[in-house]
């Protein structure tokens, strides 16, 4: 129910990029963008993988010439205590929470300044970045970086038109 009315929303766009590490679930949501009028290209990714992440934007730019875009949704929330996330935990949700949106977006504004574009990033944060959970301290302390991380950008990025916003 929650993906039909996110489908709903995307009905309109002239062309939509997603991606994801299961290709069944992917190639099946690109098919259902298509049926609703919408170009759709799924990317095969696994976002802690640097790689990975600039392949998101280039198969986009390759594709369609542009990027206008962006949104950042995608978050682990692996519980984890300060007293028992282990070292490995932590890099993996910093990885795929923080790392993955900051390359997402240095590959995506390097396209929209090339192209001259006017575009939105929306970055999905968490009200848990200002304190959150006990249980899901990497995670809270990932999105407290991915909320700096977006401030940073949208007051770097707003002489060249390109809006950068949060949404908790």
């Amino acid at each position: 129910e929650q993906w039909h009315d996110a489908l709903q929303k995307l009905k309109g766009a002239e062309a939509v990029v997603i991606c994801g590490r299961n290709e069944e679930n992917g190639h099946r949501v690109a098919a259902d963008l298509q049926q609703a009028g919408t170009k759709a290209l799924y990317v095969a990714a696994d976002l802690e993988q640097e790689a990975d992440c600039r392949q998101i934007v280039r198969a986009c730019d390759e594709r369609f010439g542009r990027v206008d875009g962006l949104v950042n949704a995608a978050g682990l929330t692996t519980r984890g205590t300060l007293d028992d996330t282990s070292v490995e935990l932590w890099d993996q949700i910093f990885r795929v929470n923080t790392r993955a949106p900051f390359i997402l977006m240095q590959e995506a504004v390097r396209v929209m300044k090339r192209e001259k574009i006017s575009g939105s990033i929306v970055n999905v944060l968490s009200m848990s970045a200002h304190g959150g959970q006990p249980f899901i301290t990497a995670y809270c302390a990932s999105k407290g970086a991915l909320a700096t991380l977006t401030k940073n950008a949208a007051h770097a990025l707003r002489f060249d038109h390109i809006r950068v916003n949060g949404l908790n």
